[in-house]
């Protein structure tokens, strides 16, 4: 999270750089004019101030959606970062209900409603599926059987499913029926399937397995919308998944303390039960793909934790609660985890559905039903830097300069002066490139060697890690007009920036709301005498 921070400072840079470029687009040279009797003109490029919150706030809307900088009463800063969200559709776990096959015994048949081990159903509402009633005639039967089926428990906006056919030869299939729309109530996890069957004289047929005539109910492809019941206590698969940890916006290098970080996990849970999560496995993989599990104390209860649930008896079906799960170094080896900057955590959860098995609980589940975990960082930008590098790119456009004669011209020097009252310090090089990638010349060159050069100075702290000064850092870069031909044709800038907290990178900082730098540029022209 601090090399989001790092990143954040090496956009100082290149807003910087950017600035400068915008200046150069402008029109100051339609008003050089560079007379004999002068030998030299200077003029400003751009004088801006920068604060922190302004630069974080622009940042941040290039950021991913769940990056937030909140600014704190006392002016620090915490970026705020959300991981991606790792979910269980209650869809995938009660996958059973999908339908069976009932046999008629009698002309009043009971059979229970197929459901999964230690779940009763009272109340379910389908989405989609099918009903199909499947008769089979000894083929020496001689005349058809008029058939009407009932099944009391099914209803449709108050009428009770019911249907009449004709059953006529030795095999005959009544329907499918399309049963999506249909209300399933039963107090005690049963479907009545009552029938009426007659001959054309009236009198009564009976249908009876494995005799002549048989019938059997068939469901097929059933999907709810809707599941009220009772949970026992049960033992499933829940999930083991990844959570992304994408907290590295820029390839940087380098050594990075971070001080204090704060992660919340979030259980949301909409499923209408109780429901008890046992971690079996939960670790972070680092950089170089080391694993590093997390160890905690006093935050899970034998390595489980009982989710909050939306409650059927207070309303609150389709309704989501939520579970938080507080880690930071009092708790948690967290600290160090972060330290490591993490790439990713594994894990892996079973649920526990109604542990306590307490009968006066009535739960639900819905096709919308889920079971979702998010990752949230919160890390004050405070720690330290040492050496941390950060490469950019930067199109370049030299306008007027471009077109400029400068044969009457003997030299150009750039005057940069930075005011810093942040507690960082900044080295940097900056190369001009062609449209091809080749390097033409770079903006700091000793004996024609590019050399980076300390741009930025910072600013002295105190005890608390806070700037308490301005640090002003001015730069002369000369600049002969045979360079100076090679750089107004360049169309990229490469900036190569090291960063370095204050003293050395060896205390934490804080950066504050209103920290702010001043960069003043100016350019200098020095004219050959006639």
């Amino acid at each position: 999270m601090l090399e989001r921070l790092c990143s954040t400072r090496g956009l100082l840079f290149i807003a910087t750089l950017l600035v400068f470029q915008s200046a150069c687009n402008k029109s100051d040279f339609e008003n050089l004019e560079l007379a004999d009797h002068s030998s030299q003109f200077a003029f400003p490029l751009f004088n801006t101030k920068i604060k922190l919150e302004d630069l974080l706030v622009k940042i941040l809307n290039e950021a991913k959606p769940g990056d937030t900088i909140i600014i704190n009463p006392d002016k620090t800063l915490t970026l705020s970062y959300s991981g991606k969200v790792a979910q269980k559709p209650a869809t995938e776990i009660f996958t059973s209900f999908t339908g069976g096959a009932f046999p008629l015994t009698d002309t009043i048949t009971q059979s229970p409603i197929d459901t999964i081990q230690g779940v009763n159903i009272y109340k379910a509402s389908l989405r989609k599926g099918e009903l199909a009633a499947s008769v089979l005639v000894n083929p020496f039967f001689p005349q058809p059987i008029t058939v009407s089926l009932r099944v009391p428990q099914m209803s449709k906006n108050g009428e009770v499913f019911k249907k009449d056919f004709t059953v006529a030869g030795f095999s005959y299939i009544a329907g499918p029926y399309d049963v999506a729309g249909y209300e399933l109530n039963s107090s005690n996890n049963t479907l009545e399937f009552i029938y009426d069957a007659r001959k054309p004289d009236g009198t009564r047929v009976e249908f009876k397995v494995g005799v002549n005539p048989t019938m059997i109910i068939q469901f097929n492809g059933l999907e709810f919308s809707y599941l009220e019941g009772f949970w026992g206590l049960d033992v499933y698969p829940l999930t083991r998944d990844t959570i992304e940890i994408d907290i590295n916006q820029t390839d940087l290098k380098g050594d990075v303390r971070i001080k204090n970080p704060r992660v919340t996990m979030r259980i949301a849970n909409s499923w209408g039960f109780p429901t008890r999560g046992v971690v079996k496995y939960m670790s972070f993989i680092g950089q170089d793909d080391q694993e590093i599990k997390l160890n905690t104390v006093g935050v899970f209860n034998n390595d489980s934790l009982d989710f909050n649930y939306p409650s059927f008896a207070l309303n609150e079906v389709g309704q989501t609660k939520y579970t938080d799960v507080y880690l930071d170094k009092t708790n948690s080896n967290i600290d160090s985890i972060f330290n490591a900057q993490p790439k990713r955590l594994i894990y892996e959860v079973v649920g526990i559905s109604n542990a306590t098995s307490d009968p006066t609980i009535t739960g639900f589940i819905t096709d919308e039903s889920n079971i979702s975990l998010t990752l949230k960082v919160e890390l004050e930008l405070e720690g330290s830097v040492r050496d941390f590098g950060a490469e950019q790119t930067l199109d370049l456009n030299f306008g007027e300069y471009s077109d400029l004669d400068t044969t009457s011209i003997e030299d150009v020097e750039f005057k940069l002066v930075v005011e810093n009252g942040t507690p960082i310090a900044a080295n940097l090089q900056v190369y001009f490139r062609d449209e091809l990638g080749n390097n033409l010349d770079s903006l700091f060159n000793d004996l024609g060697t590019a050399t980076s050069k300390l741009l930025m100075e910072a600013a002295s702290i105190n005890s608390d890690g806070i700037a308490t000064d301005v640090k002003t850092t001015p730069h002369l870069i000369p600049m002969t007009i045979t360079r100076f031909n090679k750089i107004r044709e360049a169309k990229v800038a490469f900036l190569q920036t090291s960063f370095t907290t204050a003293q050395g990178g060896l205390v934490p900082v804080k950066l504050l709301a209103d920290n702010e730098i001043v960069v003043k540029m100016g350019m200098k022209v020095r004219k050959k005498f006639n």
